[in-house]
């Protein structure tokens, strides 16, 4: 009995650092995807000013990730997207930033929505 128990720890953590090297050769696609979606937020904000004042804009884009990290399961995906911006957690992100984020957020929210595979994940097929 005891034995079985080890193998199946060891099949265990195993499978655990395959998925970890998976997820490192994601992560690219993943900071390719982010670094675009940084780029568009700026731009926007370049080509103009926003009518909410910067603090209630904050609120609001907070809200919104979180409604969306909760909806849709996304919490690994916006803790990368905070890692990859250089912080530790979501609050430390400027305004730009959390724009940026919630339209990748919205962007993966809607293909999971129509039922799209993801630019992060191997086919389903």
């Amino acid at each position: 009995m005891p034995d079985q128990w080890v193998n199946q720890v060891r099949q265990l953590l195993a499978r655990a650092s395959d998925q970890q090297r998976e997820a490192f050769i994601n992560l690219d696609a993943l900071k390719t995807s982010i670094d675009a979606a940084l780029q568009a937020a700026k731009q926007a904000r370049r080509d103009g000013p926003h009518r909410m004042p910067y603090p209630i804009r904050r609120k609001h884009l907070l809200t919104q990730v979180s409604l969306k990290s909760r909806y849709y399961g996304l919490c690994e995906e916006i803790q990368a997207f905070v890692y990859a911006a250089g912080f530790h957690v979501l609050q430390e992100l400027d305004n730009d930033q959390l724009a940026a984020l919630l339209d990748w957020l919205t962007l993966q929210a809607e293909r999971a929505d129509a039922g799209c595979d993801s630019d992060l994940a191997p086919p389903a097929r």
